[in-house]
């Protein structure tokens, strides 16, 4: 059996109602559907991955800092953190 799926993006908060219901006035169970508003924004693509890697290296960074005693490494941790909070902007962006 197929099963219809249907999603509404970038709907405004003004047009969000009359999309839910007439959704329900065709009869379409809400498990079969969703609606997205465009507030809703989430971090996507390839600098969403770079993000979480270079917040991954900043971790790893402060444990060796933590781990070794060498003020260095948390000094130095600085910048991958500074460089994913960047990637993770642009990730949101992208993600509109």
């Amino acid at each position: 059996m197929t099963t219809l799926r249907i999603t509404v993006t970038d709907v405004t908060d003004d047009q969000y109602g009359a999309v839910v219901q007439a959704l329900r006035d065709a009869g379409l169970p809400p498990s079969q559907w969703s609606v997205r508003t465009q507030a809703e924004v989430a971090p996507s693509g390839p600098a969403m991955w770079l993000a979480l890697a270079l917040f991954a290296t900043a971790v790893a960074m402060l444990l060796a800092w933590i781990w070794a005693g060498e003020w260095r490494w948390g000094a130095t941790a600085v910048f991958p953190l500074l460089a994913g909070v960047i990637s993770l902007g642009v990730s949101l962006s992208k993600g509109k």
